[in-house]
């Protein structure tokens, strides 16, 4: 008989990002003859709690920060002796680094990056402090998976992270359950007569929807915006929208537990962040069928969008080149089931999860 290795996943919680869908993706199909999955929640809260299998254990540490969660992580790790620890996002990889050399060295310690740290630093932390965290602490991990090539570059060019401590892993997609909940609807959510563009991802400024309403703006009529996402700059974007007065021409539904039958829906999905680690949401609209206008902007979107086949990159933050490439893009043919096959191919979750049970075992 196998003996399982014990896993204990660690997050803040299940709130809806992409860190928190990859790894609901990986406790729902990593196999239970090779694994005994344990997660570990800050706070025991988020839309992607109703996705997760019955069958794992959930510990909710009812804390608002890792800080505070110091000493009840390392209580947990001691008493479960797990085989290993797998954290994901940027400050509580941080902590689980510093944690590591206090804790039994048979435990594998891997931690998934979310992000692009050099870019997210600037923008999020005190720059220097955490600087200084990830060259002092990151090589402390067994590993450490990388969503893209440009995410493992950063992390080595700016923080002097060991290569051979890093692997890039490309994030899953499920693409049954996309399929399936595609269409849960035969209703028409948009209006038919419309060219409907769809955004979905947290309002936040990192994500650059100020530069898309500039572009809706510059768009006639016959352009329909739709974004689903919630975050802290919604009221700040609605103002915007009535200013450049587009707010006939945009709808912001929030926050949408089935985003894909939007997805297929739609004829054209645009990213405009000013950089991503590497973007479900490109990934999801392609399953869709649907093709991606972005911005070639620092991370991985360069490295899933090919021009012309499932959807085209312009140079990022041109709102002129992406206002012309959207007009483009509404008249080109694209081969719909070509696009499909593509991610198929690449991202289908069971390919990704045999890449995830190698580094584990």
């Amino acid at each position: 008989m196998t003996i399982r290795k014990k896993i204990i996943f660690i997050l803040p919680s299940m709130e809806g990002g992409g860190s928190e869908r990859v790894v609901s993706i990986l406790v729902k199909h990593l196999s239970r003859e090779k694994f005994d999955i344990i997660l570990v929640l800050l706070r025991k809260k988020g839309q992607y709690l109703d996705d997760l299998p019955n069958d794992i254990t959930i510990i909710d540490l009812n804390v608002n920060a890792a800080r505070f969660a110091v000493f009840k992580i390392i209580n947990i790790i001691r008493k479960l002796n797990p085989d290993i620890v797998f954290s994901t996002l940027g400050h509580l990889n941080i902590l689980i680094s510093i944690l590591k050399p206090f804790l039994a060295t048979k435990i594998k310690f891997i931690a998934r990056e979310s992000s692009i740290v050099s870019l997210r630093n600037n923008q999020k932390y005190p720059t220097a402090l955490f600087d200084l965290l990830y060259k002092t602490f990151y090589n402390n991990f067994d590993w450490i998976i990388c969503q893209s090539n440009y995410m493992m570059n950063d992390l080595h060019n700016h923080y002097k992270i060991k290569k051979e401590k890093m692997i890039v892993i490309n994030n899953p997609v499920d693409i049954e359950n996309i399929n399936q909940l595609s269409k849960e609807s035969d209703n028409l959510l948009f209006e038919k007569e419309k060219i409907n563009l769809l955004a979905v991802g947290r309002l936040e400024k990192v994500k650059g929807y100020d530069l898309l309403l500039r572009t809706l703006s510059e768009l006639n009529s016959s352009y329909h915006l739709t974004i689903i996402g919630e975050g802290s700059e919604e009221n700040i974007l609605k103002a915007l929208a009535r200013t450049l007065n587009v707010e006939n021409q945009i709808n912001f539904l929030g926050f949408q537990k089935n985003p894909y039958q939007y997805m297929r829906q739609a004829d054209l999905c645009i990213l405009s962040s000013q950089y991503e680690g590497f973007p479900n949401v490109v990934l999801e609209a392609n399953v869709c069928g649907t093709p991606v206008v972005a911005f070639e902007c620092p991370g991985g979107t360069a490295e899933i969008i090919e021009n012309g086949i499932n959807g085209f990159l312009v140079e990022c933050e041109n709102i002129k080149e992406l206002r012309t490439k959207i007009e483009y893009t509404s008249l080109y043919k694209f081969d719909k089931n070509k696009i499909i096959n593509m991610i198929n191919y690449k991202y289908n979750v069971d390919f990704i999860i045999k890449k995830y049970e190698c580094i584990f075992l």
